[in-house]
């Protein structure tokens, strides 16, 4: 199993997992009084939340860090942390389940890892469905039962062309009007669009302003014969599932045919329920709408650190 923070290219076929999560805890004492500090934060206009997780070489998560193991860019200048916390918030969930033709020797394989995800997600997390094939289909009601969203998986049968990025955008918007304040999206593809009225420019910019964490599983299978027009619109795929990873400050996992997709779906859980929250003020002054560039460093040697890279001053 590989975990990349940067583009890997293959000939191979992907199954996409894409993974934007938002994550809450045990209603607590303690957890709700990091709640409401999280929205005391949030309503904060100045400040600039980043969540970040960070993984040794073996992708294990590093937990027990402070702020002082941090350091903060934004368009290269150092920034003072004002605000630092760890949580595992409740969030909202959505699932996007690309049942296309292209999908079908591999959906099995990422219904598995779904199962597996769901069982491993916080019990306060909620989820919905979206499934796509030529066109997104409806999306279900949100629910923390994972035993209705599992079945309603399975059941899911491939077909069809690919809207792909129309599914993605549709699950962004939805998410984003729940009331939990964090949010996530898990999409299952191969990475590959044939049918989207909007392009991967414009979805990509979407994504990265949604200020939510895209992660992503490729389970892959070995494709014999692949050449020309057809491996390069494989290579597409891959650069934008791990493009919209990296720059959303999530991680990108990749699965070959003999490795265990529940390995790397509880992998993933864990990571996205091991999170440190990072603020600090934005040193724009409000009069320009321009893009921050963030990079978050940690003192920490052959640490991999996954944060969003960038936000919109408003």
């Amino acid at each position: 199993m590989s975990i990349m923070q940067h583009g890997t290219r293959s000939a191979a076929s992907a199954l996409w997992v894409v993974v934007v999560l938002s994550i809450a805890g045990m209603p607590t004492v303690k957890a709700q009084a990091v709640r409401q500090s999280e929205n005391r934060y949030r309503a904060d206009t100045s400040l600039v939340l980043i969540p970040v997780t960070v993984t040794d070489p073996h992708s294990a998560n590093i937990n027990g860090l402070d702020r002082d193991s941090f350091a903060i860019l934004d368009n290269g200048r150092p920034q003072p942390i004002s605000v630092f916390y760890t949580e595992d918030a409740p969030c909202s969930v959505g699932i996007v389940l690309d049942v296309s033709g292209s999908m079908k020797k591999m959906l099995d394989l990422g219904k598995s890892a779904i199962r597996t995800f769901l069982q491993a997600s916080n019990p306060e997390d909620e989820f919905f469905l979206v499934t796509v094939s030529s066109n997104p289909g409806a999306i279900t009601e949100p629910v923390s039962d994972v035993s209705e969203i599992d079945t309603r998986a399975r059941a899911a049968v491939a077909g069809g062309g690919t809207a792909l990025y129309d599914a993605i955008y549709l699950a962004l918007h939805h998410v984003r009007s729940r009331e939990k304040k964090r949010r996530a999206l898990l999409v299952i593809s191969d990475g590959m669009d044939n049918l989207s009225r909007y392009s991967k420019g414009e979805l990509m910019n979407i994504a990265v302003e949604s200020d939510t964490q895209v992660y992503t599983m490729a389970i892959a299978g070995t494709r014999s014969g692949v050449k020309g027009a057809e491996m390069a619109e494989i290579q597409r795929g891959l650069q934008f599932m791990q493009e919209v990873a990296t720059r959303t400050g999530g991680m990108s996992i990749r699965l070959r045919d003999y490795e265990d997709p529940a390995t790397a779906a509880t992998r993933l859980a864990g990571a996205l329920r091991n999170q440190y929250v990072i603020g600090y003020r934005s040193p724009d002054d409000g009069q320009s709408e321009k893009w921050h560039r963030i990079q978050v460093k940690v003192k920490l040697s052959k640490a991999n650190v996954y944060a969003r890279s960038g936000y919109q001053a408003q």
